[in-house]
């Protein structure tokens, strides 16, 4: 039986064309008495050659609702009503209310048992079936009422059974029905036949309804072709019209299918209204079409009509949703009357003898038929032949291919007549290029006399062109002039700019001297870490003033090689050495090699070691953690001591590179590749420049090559004579190289434990230490060193204060400031801008983004501390009028960031007020946010946690109901949340100061009190 039933399964396949719900044959069985509920099921009924239905017409035990144990054979049904379960919508038995139960016992023939039986069953509700108190199939889903009950139609599904004793058996059906779709059935009924006589009905019926397949795909592949033809030759319209009959005759035939396939419904439903829509449609299209064909003027009148009547039988059909294709008279006979017309317009062109005519009016009877194909008259005709209208099917499809047929062969014709009509257009088209060809040479004959006009006009222009050119000779001198004066002019501006430079180095040698004295003198570690910070910026402003002055005296050629014999290779790894604690500290891989071991040459050792050290300075400056260093030393000697030799210094490094449109400039006075406020490195622009000049000098090359993300080298070659004297043993000592220093850690002194959280984003680490040790003492501080690190602590942890640079890498405080006030777990919290940049832009942009205070560099630490005091006590006078607004309506105009978010919690917790198992974890799912962001968030708004703001906002809605007398105090306690109503009533006499039930005369005496007295008349 299993093997049976996997085979009715395989069996479920599409179908078409809807048929009734289903068939009413006569009945199987007959009871002993009309008011008995037990019938006998014999051999010659069911292998009959009509199915035979369950029960017949005999009436079924049946008791409305589901009572206990109805599908229970033990269950006594004596004293349940007689009703028969066939019937219509509407017209149920007593007491139906949209579900009910059906019961029948039937006995068997012997002939029957052990014989693989199955039912089949007709419905368009939802229904479960047992036998003798077992499951033996379910259908839809049965609930309360409409909406939680799912009808189906089980259109090719059946349940297979197999008895083994006479009986009596029970057969107990819970079955289910609401809505009124599909009309006009309320019930159901069930088939009783053998397994494989229903598994062959089920098969035949559904390779039938796939027969609608053969209109789909013929009306669809018409529809593209047709419209492809119109997209072709856009006047010819006919071709869209039919494209588009086609197109929604293609979508009927499928909604037919679908009805006809789906089990739900729902779908059916919809596929029923897509039915009712399309057939509507193709008629009004089929009139345009023909219209077109005929070349008749478009009839608006039949056409809005038409449009009406479509209206009208949807609406009616969606007030009385059948499953059929039943429509009003009166909309039946709009229709007639329009295929009427169009049999007119037809004959009308057959009587001009219209070429091809006939194919159409032919054509347009077959899709006529149609709709008479579909009726009952005609299943009446075809019942005779198939159970499952399998001559019916095939006459629909024949009849709607008909006019696909004959379009295509009227196109054909078309086509062909086309062709020849073309042909005697190419002959005129040939004729009128003789003509043309006549008129061409004539034409040419007037543009020649036009030419010699033409040059006599450009020989007159050119005239006055030469007479323009001596102007602009003249010109031309002036501004030659005025170059010259624009170059003495940069000249001044040159010397202006190195005498102000060397102005610059008596303060910073001022400086120096001071500040190195006070960090060997002084034994307090904060204040030599004050002043080794003050050395070591001297001491770089120093370099750049220097690299400055090497540049003026260059360009004003009073730089000269000061050559002395020495080992260059020993003199190079000396300085290369200087580098290796500042690659030891970020970890890069640093490498030197030499070939020959040593070299002695005579060079200038001041500035070759500004050379090695502004390149090794960029490789590392560019150079990421983990990346590579590497440096070369090549030397090529020669026969003769005295000639000279090549000395070849290349460095590479695994950094990210220089992009080719950049390369050309790299060399160029203050150029940097990345001259925005967000670039990685500091710098200006004068190494590279400085590192080329020197490099000429020696009479030497310099070539950089690059790649993005790939690593940037750098050879250097410099002619460099053998050293006069003998070569030195140890090579020249080279002078002393400052090793970069680490940045020192400031004493930092441990704040109170409610200090505010403030979070400090600098990409400077002396500055960013200098910071720690002014605000260390008052706040907790968080530290980034860029602004997108920043903004992601910022989001993480919610920090009371924002202090933040303006010009970092990654992203820059005008971005930080606009990404934190624009996200809602951030915008509440107050920001500084600290920046270098003192201009009215500057300040206006970043007030703009959303900055609360805006400081320039250099800035006064009190006034830092005051604006950072001032921004805390704002922000908690913020705190207290935030409390405040919780338990009143919200001020007019636009809320702001913070008001939304608080509107937002106080709906979240409104929407499960009653719910006493409202906790924070809920709450910050329903936000959005993690339990840390949502405490902090509160408390940065209101002071409070969300649990005592759930209370508060609990608290105060019980206070409004009971202020308005809406509720007793435990029923006020439960809706508010409240599992306990003593527990209500101690944390609302602990919040307002007085009980519960005492709030309404609390009220009476409040408004009484401040009730105005009226003035005396």
């Amino acid at each position: 039986m299993t093997t049976r039933c996997l085979a009715v399964l395989l069996c479920c396949l599409f179908s078409a064309l809807a048929t009734p719900a289903w068939p009413s044959p006569p009945a199987a069985s007959v009871a002993a008495s009309p008011d008995s509920a037990l019938v006998h099921l014999s051999a010659a009924q069911v292998y009959a050659a009509d199915m035979q239905q369950v029960g017949g017409t005999r009436r079924w035990r049946y008791q409305p609702g589901q009572p206990s144990d109805w599908a229970s054979p033990a269950t006594n049904d004596l004293t349940w009503p007689l009703a028969y379960p066939g019937f219509l919508f509407g017209e149920g038995p007593p007491g139906w209310r949209g579900t009910g139960c059906f019961r029948l016992h039937f006995t068997l023939d012997p002939a029957l048992l052990g014989v693989p039986l199955g039912l089949y069953l007709g419905q368009d509700g939802a229904s479960e079936i047992y036998l003798d108190g077992h499951l033996i199939g379910r259908y839809g889903t049965i609930g309360t009422a409409g909406p939680t009950t799912q009808g189906v139609r089980p259109r090719y599904c059946l349940l297979p059974f197999m008895l083994r004793e006479p009986g009596p058996h029970l057969l107990a059906v819970r079955y289910a029905k609401f809505e009124a779709w599909p009309l006009p059935y309320g019930g159901l009924a069930l088939w009783v036949a053998p397994v494989e006589r229903l598994v062959a009905e089920r098969v035949r019926q559904a390779r039938s309804d796939a027969l609608s397949l053969i209109a789909v795909t013929s009306a669809g592949v018409l529809a593209v072709l047709h419209f492809c033809l119109f997209l072709f030759y856009r006047p010819q319209r006919a071709n869209l019209y039919f494209s588009l009959f086609m197109a929604v005759a293609a979508g009927t035939f499928l909604m037919v299918f679908l009805r006809a396939t789906f089990m739900g419904e729902g779908m059916r439903w919809w596929a029923q209204l897509g039915f009712q829509v399309g057939a509507s449609l193709s008629s009004g299209l089929l009139l345009v079409f023909l219209y077109a064909v005929c070349h008749t003027r478009l009839p608006r009148v039949w056409l809005g009509l038409l449009a009406l009547t479509s209206v009208g039988q949807v609406a009616w059909w969606l007030a009385r949703p059948t499953d059929g294709n039943q429509m009003p008279p009166v909309v039946l006979g709009v229709f007639v009357v329009a295929w009427l017309d169009m049999l007119r317009v037809l004959g009308l062109a057959l009587w001009r003898q219209q070429p091809g005519i006939g194919l159409l009016l032919i054509g347009t009877l077959g899709a006529l038929l149609v709709p008479v194909t579909t009726s009952s008259a005609f299943h009446i005709v075809h019942r005779l032949d198939s159970s499952d209208f399998l001559a019916a099917q095939l006459t629909i499809q024949l009849c709607g291919l008909v006019l696909p047929v004959c379009m295509s062969v009227y196109l054909a014709r078309d086509f062909a007549a086309t062709r020849r009509h073309l042909e005697v257009q190419l002959r005129q088209v040939e004729q009128l290029s003789a003509q043309n060809l006549a008129q061409e040479t004539e034409r040419r004959q007037l543009i020649s006399a036009q030419n010699e006009r033409l040059e006599a006009t450009v020989r007159a222009r050119t005239e006055e062109i030469s007479q323009q050119n001596h102007t602009l000779a003249a010109q031309r001198d002036e501004i030659s002039a005025q170059a010259d004066r624009l170059r003495a002019l940069d000249q001044e501006k040159t010397r202006f700019f190195v005498n102000i430079t060397h102005e610059f180095r008596t303060p910073l040698t001022l400086m120096l001297g001071p500040a190195a004295q006070i960090a060997a003198d002084t034994r307090e570690p904060a204040t030599r870490r004050q002043a080794e910070l003050v050395q070591r910026n001297a001491q770089r402003l120093l370099l750049l003033i220097n690299q400055l002055l090497d540049l003026s005296r260059l360009e004003a050629g009073q730089q000269v090689l000061h050559l002395a014999p020495g080992e260059v290779v020993g003199f190079v790894h000396g300085l290369v050495g200087s580098f290796e604690s500042l690659a030891q500290q970020r970890g890069i891989r640093y490498t030197f090699e030499a070939d020959p071991p040593a070299l002695p040459v005579d060079f200038d050792a001041d500035k070759l070691e500004k050379v090695v050290a502004n390149l090794l300075s960029n490789a590392f400056k560019f150079t990421p953690q983990a990346g590579i260093v590497a440096v070369e030393l090549r030397g090529e000697t020669a026969p003769e001591p005295t000639s000279l030799t090549w000395v070849e210094l290349t460095v590479r490094d695994t950094g990210r590179g220089v992009a080719p449109s950049e390369l050309p400039h790299v060399f160029d006075r203050f150029y940097q590749a990345d001259s925005s406020n967000t670039r990685e490195h500091e710098g200006t622009g004068i190494g590279l420049a400085l590192t080329k000049e020197l490099v000429e000098l020696h009479g030497g090359t310099i070539a950089l090559a690059s790649e993005v993300g790939r690593g940037t080298s750098v050879v250097v070659r410099l002619p460099l004579a053998w050293a006069s004297g003998h070569p030195m043993e140890d090579g020249a000592a080279p002078p002393a190289q400052a090793t970069p220093l680490p940045v020192p850690e400031p004493v930092v002194v441990a704040p109170p434990l409610a200090a505010p959280l403030l979070l400090l984003i600098e990409d400077n680490a002396d500055v960013r230490a200098y910071l720690r040790t002014i605000l260390a003492a008052d706040y907790q501080l968080l530290e980034a060193e860029n602004g997108a690190a920043g903004f992601a602590v910022a989001v993480e942890h919610l920090p009371d204060l924002v202090l933040t640079d303006a010009m970092m890498p990654s992203l820059d405080g005008f971005g930080v400031c606009r990404a934190l006030k624009q996200d809602e777990r951030t915008s509440h919290i107050p920001i500084v801008l600290l920046t270098a940049k003192a201009d009215l832009p500057s300040k206006l942009q970043g007030l703009d983004t959303g900055a609360d205070a805006y400081l320039t560099k250099p800035f006064l630490r009190t006034e830092l501390l005051a604006q950072l005091q001032n921004l805390v006590r704002g922000r908690q006078q913020l705190q207290e009028t935030y409390r405040r607004r919780m338990a009143t309506l919200p001020p007019p105009g636009p809320p702001t960031l913070e008001q939304a978010f608080l509107l937002k919690v106080q709906q979240v917790v409104e929407r499960f007020l009653d719910d006493e198992t409202l906790s924070v974890e809920t709450l910050s799912r329903e936000l959005g946010l993690s339990r840390a962001q949502l405490h902090r968030k509160l408390k940065a708004l209101t002071n409070q946690a969300p649990g005592d703001l759930i209370r508060l906002i609990r608290l105060q809605r019980a206070h409004e109901l009971l202020a308005g007398s809406m509720a007793t105090v435990a029923e006020v306690a439960y809706q508010v949340g409240y599992g306990n109503p003593a527990n209500f009533s101690t944390s609302f006499s602990r919040h307002f100061g007085y009980a519960p039930s005492s709030t309404p005369r609390r009220v009476q005496a409040n408004a009484a009190l401040y009730t105005p007295v009226q003035p005396l008349k």
